[in-house]
């Protein structure tokens, strides 16, 4: 069974927003560039507050460790967690535009990249003694959220979450995004702007011209794409979002943008928002299942 609904899901695992968090960035490799911002835009939108940039220099690989702690507000079957490590294994897409990777201070933002995927993010979460924490089958889950996917003459590509280890992929009721086989995630049709072109995913006014868009466009792009449904607070977040459920305790995920069918002129979309919770975006009433 690949897909689920919110209802019916056992979550003993909770990741809140803690702007309290502390985070620093170790053993950086292939970038002589990293700083801390002040503000970050990871939905190109909203303000995030304060985190990390790293940019790419002359080496198509870059990889580094990101470290919170002094974290408050996640918990593991009410045990508190307070230390979450990522490792990054980041290449480059061949492209000319600008690489680099911003990594939010709040673990609960997640991080953007632009102009990377990744070949291999580790995920670790640890107890305040040091323990790792280790996730049972069928209680905790990561809801992947803001998997956006274009197919227009603008850019093309399906932004894709696949697990490589430590949890399996699970599709929502009613979202865009399904699984895949290889235990992926992604949307199979454009969700983000309708197939007249205007922008819905968050209203950011990225709406194109008719020009812009295919002659079979309404083929290609979902019906029916809630406005603003990749806003940070929407209610309609389910919408772009797929569901992991953990086991064990490492996670390895696969992070990148799938350009498969591309037209000539279209153009690659090389950018993606990478942000995980625990509340599972609740799905509506539609195709509720038996």
């Amino acid at each position: 069974k690949n897909v689920v609904d919110s209802r019916s899901v056992i979550q003993s695992l909770v990741i809140e927003s803690d702007t309290n968090a502390n985070l620093i960035l170790e053993n950086v490799q292939g970038s002589n560039s990293y700083y801390k911002d002040g503000n970050q835009k990871l939905n190109g939108k909203e303000d995030f507050g304060p985190g990390y940039t790293v940019w790419y220099t002359s080496n198509k690989n870059v990889s580094f460790d990101a470290i919170w702690t002094n974290l408050n507000k996640i918990s593991y079957r009410g045990r508190k967690i307070t230390k979450l490590a990522m490792h990054f294994n980041a290449a480059t897409y061949d492209s000319n535009g600008d690489h680099y990777i911003l990594i939010s201070q709040n673990p609960y933002n997640g991080f953007m990249l632009q102009g990377f995927y990744l070949n291999e993010l580790t995920m670790n979460m640890y107890y305040d003694n040091g323990e790792k924490v280790n996730f049972e089958n069928g209680t905790a889950y990561l809801a992947v959220a803001s998997l956006n996917a274009y197919k227009d003459k603008v850019r093309w590509g399906q932004e894709t979450t696949r697990v490589i280890s430590g949890g399996k992929a699970l599709g929502l009721y009613g979202s865009s995004v399904s699984y895949h086989d290889g235990n992926s995630l992604y949307s199979d049709k454009a969700n983000s702007n309708d197939a007249t072109g205007k922008d819905r995913a968050v209203l950011g006014n990225w709406d194109y011209s008719p020009s812009d868009v295919y002659p079979n466009e309404a083929e290609l792009t979902n019906a029916n794409i809630p406005d603003n449904w990749n806003s940070f607070t929407s209610l309609d977040r389910y919408y772009g979002a797929g569901l992991i459920a953990l086991s064990g305790d490492t996670l390895k995920l696969n992070i990148f943008v799938n350009h498969d069918g591309m037209p000539s002129d279209s153009h690659p979309w090389n950018g993606q928002w990478f942000n995980v919770g625990t509340v599972i975006p609740e799905t509506p009433d539609i195709n509720k299942p038996k």
